[in-house]
């Protein structure tokens, strides 16, 4: 939800519009998830700490991996064919601006980029890993740099402080997400 140039949103809209956008982010990464993997995910970056961007907004950025077990591949048989499959699942579900990097040499690593500006997404890196034993994909998401004050924002989201609370055990992708610590949320003062 963008504001109209000069207008800064009051605390209480600045974590509504924070945590909805981080809402629809977190869902649109669940789904990527489970058409992935339906099990438990490691979390580099749960996305709850609002990072400066622009002249005066914020984004989150995300960070999930598959787990590293012995044995886990992507269904397809060949590694063009997983990619090909991703590719298509992402466009099917709203995603533009899709490519794949490949790289040269010894890099056995493939990646995909996309974008879902609708979702509050800006850049979507999914890094593909085939290997010996298993198949390793990590998830990097950026969110659409928003209006409002980082700062402000943590201090609205996080009133005892952060603490380094950007990262998590493993999850799935269907536990209930979660959106900073103050409890109730922020109220307009009179």
């Amino acid at each position: 939800m963008m504001l109209t140039t000069g207008c800064a949103p009051t605390s209480v809209e600045l974590y509504q519009q924070a945590r909805d956008s981080n809402l629809a982010i977190k869902r649109e990464i669940a789904d990527l998830q489970l058409h992935i993997f339906d099990g438990a995910w490691e979390v580099s970056k749960y996305g709850d700490i609002p990072e400066g961007c622009g002249a005066n907004g914020y984004r989150f950025t995300f960070g999930r991996s598959t787990p590293p077990d012995d044995g886990w591949r992507l269904p397809q048989e060949s590694t063009q064919a997983k990619l090909d499959a991703l590719m298509a699942w992402l466009h099917e579900h709203g995603w533009s601006n899709i490519r794949l990097l490949s790289y040269t040499g010894d890099v056995t690593s493939t990646s995909i980029e996309a974008e879902k500006p609708s979702a509050h997404i800006d850049d979507l890196l999914i890094n593909f890993m085939p290997g010996i034993g298993n198949d390793i994909i990590i998830l990097r998401i950026g969110g659409t740099c928003e209006p409002g004050d980082a700062g402000e924002l943590i201090d609205l989201m996080f009133p005892e402080g952060v603490g380094g609370r950007d990262w998590a055990a493993p999850e799935h992708p269907s536990t209930e997400p979660k959106f900073g610590l103050a409890t109730p949320s922020p109220t307009a003062t009179p």
